[in-house]
């Protein structure tokens, strides 16, 4: 196990959460997954300067990967909004009200006026080439078991596009763009993976004590990453927290390693990589078939030597080799490398790479890659420009999680990418606005329901239906939380929409069971029959107990002489067609049998 005090290890966190609220956060469409896209645009979108006339870096580089956007919309999900047709409509006061309820939650300090701005982003994700967002509070901290973790800022923010397809054409859906986000930045004062691991647990713990969106892909997590020699790395769009500790073990592995070969190269005497080459030509001949599909397709061959690099190639530098690292570099334009180290893998190119070692005059310490497709000399010279700050360490950049690792995504985007949003008027926060209801945390939930049992009360306290659960416990809360955590899910697998049962539907029913007028063995029946559209009352008035039921019993008895207790049970509840307490029954027939 590293000593990563020794190591000095920083971490900290970006939380998104999205906000069930109703409707998107600038326009009035529904939060939905849509499963059709009539609707079809396509965008290229440019880098344009901020208001002090700076060029953010990781906006540049998006510009100059030069890829076309095509935007999948269904107008059930998205409108002329996101679109960048039209402006946008007010802020979504539930959003912002849920905002300022985490505040308070975090006990951060809510800012008196809130501006929203646009923050540059041109990876294709926003039609519009920025992303709105406004700050909520600043400060704030969080228990932990080592002490408190300090808040920086909360900010309210539109949700991005997700990618349904990669390449020089990228395809993005756009029915989750637009829906409300909440983003908690906390302090790099996290000093080991298990301490990464138990802040992401306690604020999404908070979060899920709000009204939140549920399900895979409604909360992402942002870890920043540094250790003493190294430099910050941001890797985005974390979502399994059971593996959160092993990508923060991860990337410190990794960053030891780039640290490692900085001092390799310095020993060797590196000094910097040249540009690369079209090689096109030399490859008109190839046998290499997958370099034939290349050029068939109208792809080139680009190629460039990285002196002193051999031998580094199959490092290991975190979760794969120093050479895949490398080849993340070229992935960010589509495409990968093959490289002189590796030349077993690839026996029917070592004609052309050793042309290529005479034409850049390699020696057995160069290393000399390929690559091959359409864009290939920009995805070759962004291996270089890497291979040339391998002398420097660790460079400063934006990685997305992959498994338990990460790639390349683009550099670190600067402090100069904001810009207001003109279209969206200032919002005073009134004291009204401040006077909302702080929701209970779900250790404080947990503690008021020691009625229940422990598992009952750990799993009705997490679930979505907590507010529906906190009206109908009055009645009977072991009876509640069953209809939510297991009858709603057997409803489900029978194919019905339990989202039909409405809030009174389940008042009228458990309540019926509490004052001794339904069986309670008969709740399923009666919400299976009010999912399909039958009035409440109806189904109630169906299931009813049955009023003679000693009489029923008496009778089953006495028509089944020999038979045993169970089997008699059955006999009385296959009569009574659902309306009979079972628990009831089994007590006249033992009463009635002696």
């Amino acid at each position: 196990m590293p000593d990563y005090k020794k190591l000095g290890l920083r971490a900290g966190l970006e939380i998104h959460q999205q906000l069930a609220s109703g409707h998107k956060l600038f326009c009035n469409c529904p939060i939905m997954k849509s499963n059709e896209f009539p609707l079809e645009i396509k965008r290229k979108l440019r880098v344009v300067p901020s208001e002090l006339g700076e060029y953010d870096v990781a906006a540049e580089y998006e510009y100059l990967r030069d890829r076309t956007f095509v935007y999948l919309a269904n107008p059930e999900s998205s409108c002329l909004v996101e679109l960048d047709e039209c402006p946008p409509w007010s802020i979504n006061e539930h959003a912002l009200k849920t905002s300022v309820q985490l505040a308070k939650l975090l006990h951060s300090d809510i800012i008196n006026e809130i501006h929203v701005m646009r923050k540059t982003v041109i990876d294709g994700s926003a039609v519009t080439g920025f992303q709105r967002t406004a700050l909520i509070a600043t400060g704030g901290f969080v228990e932990l078991s080592g002490g408190r973790l300090a808040i920086q800022t909360i900010n309210l923010e539109e949700d991005s596009a997700p990618a349904v397809s990669k390449g020089d054409v990228i395809e993005y859906r756009l029915d989750r763009l637009g829906i409300p986000l909440v983003e908690i930045a906390t302090d790099s004062a996290l000093g080991s993976p298990k301490e990464v691991r138990e802040a992401a647990e306690k604020i999404g713990s908070l979060l899920r004590s709000l009204e939140v969106v549920r399900g895979l892909g409604s909360i992402r997590q942002d870890v920043n990453i540094s250790i003493a020699e190294g430099s910050r790395v941001e890797i985005k769009g974390f979502q399994q927290l059971d593996e959160m500790e092993k990508l923060v073990e991860n990337e410190v592995a990794r960053q030891l390693s780039l640290l490692e070969i900085r001092d390799e190269l310095g020993k060797r005497n590196f000094k910097s990589a040249g540009k690369s080459v079209d090689v096109t030509e030399a490859f008109h001949d190839t046998e290499a078939n997958l370099v034939k599909k290349v050029l068939a397709e109208g792809g080139r061959v680009a190629a460039g030597k990285l002196p002193k690099f051999a031998g580094l190639m199959k490092r290991q530098c975190g979760d794969r080799s120093f050479g895949k690292e490398l080849s993340g570099y070229a992935g960010a334009f589509g495409l990968g490398i093959i490289h002189s180290d590796e030349l077993e893998k690839f026996p029917f190119l070592a004609g052309e790479f050793e042309k290529l070692r005479k034409r850049f005059g390699a020696s057995e310490d160069d290393i000399v890659f390929i690559v091959a497709g359409r864009g290939a000399e920009k995805a070759a010279n962004a291996v270089v420009d890497r291979a040339n700050q391998c002398i420097r360490g660790v460079p400063k950049e934006t990685r997305v999680a992959d498994g338990t690792g990460s790639r390349y995504a683009r550099p670190l985007p600067g402090s100069g990418r904001l810009y207001p949003e003109s279209d969206v008027p200032a919002i005073k926060i009134t004291r009204q606005m401040l006077d909302v209801e702080v929701p209970k945390t779900l250790e404080e939930r947990k503690e008021e329901l020691k009625a229940l049992p422990e598992q009952l009360a750990e799993q009705i306290v997490k679930s979505k239906y907590y507010q529906w659960f906190a009206e109908l416990k009055k009645y009977d809360p072991v009876l509640a939380a069953t209809v939510f955590l297991s009858t709603y899910k057997d409803l489900s697998r029978r194919g019905l929409d339990v989202t039909k049962i409405k809030l009174e539907d389940l008042e009228a029913t458990i309540r019926s069971v509490s004052e001794g007028k339904l069986p309670k063995n008969s709740v399923v029946s009666v919400l299976e029959e009010v999912g399909q559209g039958v009035p409440v009352g109806s189904a109630l008035s169906k299931y009813k107990p049955e009023t003679d039921l000693e009489s029923v019993v008496r009778a089953v008895i006495a028509d089944n002489p020999g038979k045993t207790e169970s089997a008699i049970i059955g006999i009385v509840m296959e009569k009574a067609k659902g309306r009979a307490d079972g628990r009831k029954v089994s007590e006249l027939v033992r009463k009635f049998s002696k």
